[in-house]
């Protein structure tokens, strides 16, 4: 029985010694999971993630500069600067559709057209025409109407189908019959505009070989001193006699902003010739 006993204790010993060695090491084991765990959990909580932060945006640039801001006035664009001090409320323009461009498009402020479309040296007098500000009336009522200083006339390129002699004998006519109405006005006789090389080319009464020998003849009614001769072909052609057709709306009408050109390039010369400004 004593040594059954002593057996059966040691077993008992050495199966508790077992146990305990297991139950150290799984012990150990789950503490080095747990640590492990609480390490993976720790750094997913504050993940090094890439975040895509966008450039700040450039401020817009200041559009609109004050002047005082400057130690002088800001330099004015060419076509804002007044070209001279020569002034057209007393300004006369008489002719056809390009002058009609004129009074729509060259912002000549002041001035008064009696002009429109079909207008010619033949119908003149008896073609009643609506004036701004004025309304509908005949050259004769309208020259009696106002004094002016200055008188514009460009009249030909209807009558090229009529004979060019008695064409310039009318327009002749016409530079009298104002100098009686307007005795103290400076006249300016403008030339026709050229047409495009296209349309000159295969239009047989409107060509600019045609033209340019109208124009001679009207240039020969100046006198230099009270009736002078304006040629606006002189900055408008491409070199060769003929209007360019990217400056035209069709093949003899100038798109708006060279009326404008134009307008600026009348008050130039008549502040030339007459010294008014």
């Amino acid at each position: 029985m004593k040594k059954a006993g002593i057996i059966t204790i040691l077993s008992l010993t050495a199966v508790s010694v077992i146990l305990f060695i297991v139950f150290w090491n799984t012990s150990a084991a789950t503490a080095g999971m747990e640590d492990t765990t609480i390490s993976d959990s720790t750094q997913a909580s504050s993940p090094e993630t890439e975040v895509y932060i966008p450039e700040t945006e450039t401020a817009p640039a200041q559009t609109t500069l004050s002047w005082e801001s400057t130690d002088s006035p800001p330099e004015e664009s060419a076509d804002a600067r007044p070209v001279s001090t020569v002034t057209m409320e007393d300004a006369l323009f008489i002719g056809d559709s390009r002058t009609v461009g004129l009074m729509d498009y060259a912002q000549i402020d002041g001035a008064s057209f009696f002009a429109s479309v079909g207008m010619n040296v033949y119908n003149i007098h008896s073609k009643p025409v609506s004036v701004p500000s004025i309304g509908k009336i005949t050259l004769e009522d309208l020259l009696q109407s106002k004094r002016y200083g200055k008188i514009y006339i460009m009249l030909g390129i209807n009558e090229l189908g009529y004979n060019m002699n008695r064409t310039v004998e009318k327009y002749n006519e016409l530079t009298r019959y104002i100098r009686e109405k307007q005795p103290d006005a400076f006249i300016f006789i403008q030339a026709n505009l050229c047409v495009t090389k296209s349309r000159s080319d295969t239009d047989k009464i409107i060509n600019n070989t045609t033209i340019s020998k109208l124009n001679t003849a009207l240039a020969a009614l100046a006198d230099g001193e009270t009736i002078f001769y304006l040629d606006a072909n002189t900055i408008f052609n491409d070199g060769n006699g003929n209007l360019p057709l990217e400056k035209c709306i069709d093949s003899a009408h100038l798109y708006g902003k060279y009326y404008f050109e134009w307008g600026q390039w009348i008050m130039e010369q008549t502040a030339a010739h007459i010294r008014e400004g």
